[in-house]
């Protein structure tokens, strides 16, 4: 996740200044995050939502995995896959530059059961939400 900038992601994350994630999956800057995915099989799909919130995003039963502050100085933040050169496949406004966020990330993965004769995983999904607030 990373600041967008005439159209391109920019900041931290995208300029190398955010050591890759360890154990935690996500490492974070001031205006940026890298988010390791769980499985890195090119066919297991990633998808993110952005959200943005009033106040602080009820808990549900999605794993979390990091939560801080992030500054935003465009109001558009976008996500791509680390591997497409900085292409960013969703993007989202804010509402409101030169802000800084309160910020939560949580996954879920999906995946179908195990049925004897074929492997484990036919079908897994990974779902990220990153939620912003004031």
């Amino acid at each position: 996740m990373a600041e967008v900038i005439n159209g391109r992601l920019a900041g931290s994350a995208v300029n190398g200044e955010i050591e890759p994630p360890g154990d935690d999956r996500v490492a974070a800057c001031d205006d940026g995050l890298i988010i390791q995915a769980e499985y890195t099989d090119p066919m297991d799909p990633v998808h993110v939502r952005f959200e943005l919130w009033d106040g602080p995003p009820p808990v549900d039963a999605w794993e979390e995995l990091w939560t801080g502050r992030l500054l935003s100085k465009s109001g558009l933040v976008g996500a791509g896959a680390w591997a497409s050169i900085y292409a960013h496949d969703v993007e989202f406004d804010l509402g409101l530059g030169d802000t800084t966020w309160s910020a939560r990330v949580v996954t879920k993965i999906l995946q179908t059961e195990q049925e004897a004769g074929f492997p484990y995983a036919v079908a897994r999904v990974e779902l990220y939400k990153i939620q912003f607030w004031n």
